[in-house]
């Protein structure tokens, strides 16, 4: 059954990139979108692996909520960004602006929720434990990589990533 769910977890993968392409409707913010997911998988299945924790039931469970969770930021802050950029045609007026709306309710939704599943660190049941620690870990990398990362891939790229803002004022 791990082993199912292990090889359901790389399906999903790329069903969830396939989404944030028609989503986007852009093969470089399908890609960037996908960052934030694929950095969150890989710190947390390496520790994992670095620690000897075995891939069971509860990993393999919560392996799959990581998909939503960790996308779930950068769809917020790619959509703003470019609903912003689409409004402004400044790329740093939108910049800034990402980071006083959606830079701070994301900020939120990361503390709220690490916050909220601290306690179950403390059970005496493993599962639990695991549990607690392991959405711990996702909310706090996905975020950090969706607030490090996305803008500074943005800012990097911009010209490319906003077309329009080439010609304009920047």
């Amino acid at each position: 059954m791990v082993n199912g769910m292990g090889k359901s977890l790389m399906s999903s993968y790329v069903v969830v990139f396939i989404m944030m392409v028609f989503l986007f409707r852009s093969f470089r913010w399908g890609l960037i979108s996908m960052l934030p997911l694929t950095i969150t998988i890989m710190a947390i299945y390496a520790f994992i692996g670095y620690i000897g924790k075995p891939y069971d039931m509860p990993v393999a469970v919560l392996s799959s909520l990581t998909l939503g969770l960790s996308i779930d930021f950068a769809i917020h802050f790619i959509q703003r960004i470019r609903m912003i950029h689409a409004r402004t045609s400044n790329f740093n007026e939108a910049f800034s602006e990402i980071f006083e709306g959606a830079g701070r309710a994301i900020t939120r939704n990361v503390l709220v929720i690490a916050i909220g599943f601290i306690p179950m660190m403390f059970s005496t049941l493993v599962p639990y434990i695991t549990v607690g620690s392991f959405f711990l870990a996702i909310m706090v990398v996905s975020g950090l990589v969706t607030m490090l990362l996305l803008p500074a891939l943005s800012a990097a790229f911009n010209k490319s990533l906003f077309p329009a803002i080439a010609d304009a004022k920047t």
